[in-house]
């Protein structure tokens, strides 16, 4: 049966109007389950976001200023008009969708040709022959087909359309266990070729490929010291503060992955030539720090080396990294995701590689003493694995727990909101905030998770009351509202007229008892900055 892009639209846009995950599985697992092989495969490509096969990391181009041109190729449509529903809508996809109702009535677009569509665009290198393509397929297009032509492009749906709810359709579409699509999706990278096996019943001949991310295993907060049991049952290493990273090698090419799934291996050549040396094929979870003698620097100092677009010999010299390695997931052939933890650090320590140093836990009460010990050192907290465990690729299941407290907190005061997007683009949900300096407030961050939907909605309603000014999306606001905020380091930041930002920043209460004279200072900022340096 032909698969179109008038069914998948159609599906997504019921998919937007639940909240249910499981409605939404069943309801792309029901359209998927019509599919034929071909169309099933294409489905799932488009679905994960990848608009052309093959093409490995090159994007397929089509930014903003493209899709802009191309929406206002169309009648009734201005360049004007559609900067001013941008702005309300804040999407490209969903602005031209919805300028686009109304209009010629389209006509029916079956996924291959959505496929040769995509590929045309990919193979395009000038911008204005871009915009005539995009232009061609959109005249042509139904309007709600229009929006997710282009959401597939983005890989922004905006319908709560994560890489996990698309595995567990694509098992409730072909009678597949939904753990085999994860695992093989994880194996392989491939979701297209993931959803053949499963229509064929072959997901276990799936092989594991390399210089795709794999998901990584995920360490849950231990809240209290005495919520371990079994103490003799763990081993126990210092957390980093650095990037957490996934480095593939094989006969001299290597690619470095951080948790996000990007690809930094530019920006890390000493780690590149020292994978270069190592025998064999292999894919090692690991962190990337900066680093001196022996111990690493604080996460300030890394970041410089994140900053530039352009490496160079004297900032490898002032900001040397290394890598140390923690787990090997992959070795010569073979996975070791379901190999006992014991069995994966020993094959670790027979590479030449930095390995995270490791010990056995033998009571809960040392905790607390290693815990300073790794804080000494400069490192963020400690990580506790449990013995015999198998790495749980993307999971927080309990088996590694991580002990860490945030670098401290401040009362700030917020300067500007921001509107939301998905389910909060009614609100302002994204807040700028800033510490006092004599009688002027300076930014030194931005912060948008900690508070519960209900006290974004009332603080939505409290900064329209006190906006100052707007501009697109943001609101300038009477710096009244006063926040706590934790966060887990102070760096420099050229971006902020204070000259410093916080790291990692999250909401930890609404101050409603203090107001903008109570926030914290600049020279309390300053404080913490000068102390994580020393």
């Amino acid at each position: 049966m032909k698969g179109t892009m008038d069914g998948l639209a159609a599906t997504l846009e019921r998919v937007a109007n639940t909240s249910s995950r499981k409605r939404k599985v069943a309801l792309l697992g029901e359209w998927m389950r019509g599919l034929g092989e071909a169309d099933l495969a294409r489905a799932a490509r488009f679905l994960s976001g990848e608009p052309v096969a093959g093409t490995g990391d090159k994007k397929l181009s089509v930014g903003y200023a493209v899709v802009r041109e191309a929406a206002v190729a169309a009648p009734g449509v201005s360049e004007e008009l559609f900067r001013i529903c941008h702005r309300e809508v804040g999407d490209s996809s969903e602005t031209v969708g919805l300028l686009r109702e109304g209009g010629a009535p389209g006509e029916e677009v079956t996924l291959e040709e959505a496929e040769q569509a995509y590929l045309r665009l990919f193979q395009e290198r000038k911008t204005a022959r871009k915009v005539e393509l995009l232009t061609a397929e959109m005249l042509r297009m139904r309007p709600l087909v229009v929006k997710y032509f282009l959401k597939v492009i983005t890989g922004n749906f905006r319908v709560g359309l994560q890489k996990k709810l698309v595995e567990e359709a694509l098992a409730a579409a072909t009678g597949a266990r939904a753990v085999e699509v994860r695992e093989a999706s994880n194996r392989s990278g491939d979701l297209a070729l993931v959803a053949r096996a499963a229509r064929r019943g072959e997901l276990a001949q799936v092989e594991a490929r390399l210089f795709h991310p794999m998901e990584f295993m995920l360490a849950k907060p231990l809240d209290e010291v005495g919520d371990v049991s079994e103490a003799g049952q763990w081993f126990v290493e210092d957390k980093y503060d650095g990037i957490r990273s996934q480095v593939h090698f094989e006969q001299g090419r290597v690619q470095i992955f951080t948790r996000g799934m990007e690809d930094t291996t530019a920006a890390f050549p000493e780690v590149v030539e020292e994978f270069a040396r190592v025998g064999g094929r292999g894919v090692v979870d690991g962190e990337v720090l900066a680093w001196r003698g022996e111990r690493a620097l604080n996460f300030t100092v890394l970041q410089q080396r994140l900053a530039r677009k352009k490496l160079d010999a004297a900032l490898r010299e002032a900001v040397p990294v290394v890598f140390v390695a923690y787990d090997l997931l992959y070795r010569d052939g073979e996975l070791l995701l379901e190999t006992k933890l014991e069995e994966r650090r020993a094959r670790l320590e027979e590479m030449p590689l930095r390995v995270s140093p490791q010990g056995r836990l033998d009571t809960a009460e040392e905790i607390e003493a290693l815990f300073a010990a790794a804080r000494e050192r400069g490192n963020e907290g400690l990580l506790l694995k449990r013995a015999g465990s198998v790495y749980e690729a993307g999971k927080r299941s309990g088996d590694w727990l991580k002990v860490k407290r945030p670098y401290g907190t401040l009362d700030v005061v917020v300067t500007a909101a921001e509107q939301g997007s998905g389910r909060r683009a009614t609100m302002l949900s994204d807040y700028t905030f800033a510490v006092r300096d004599g009688e002027h407030f300076l930014n030194v961050g931005k912060a948008y998770t900690g508070l519960t939907d209900e006290e974004i909605k009332e603080l939505t309603r409290v900064f329209r009351g006190i906006a100052r000014e707007r501009y697109g999306r943001v609101t300038l606001v009477e710096p009244r509202v006063v926040l706590e905020v934790a966060f887990d380091g102070v760096q420099k930041s050229p971006r902020h007229k204070s000259g410093y930002a916080l790291r990692f920043p999250r909401i930890v209460r609404w101050r409603k008892d203090k107001g903008p004279e109570d926030v914290d200072g600049l020279e309390r900022v300053e404080e913490l900055y000068a102390r994580s340096l020393a």
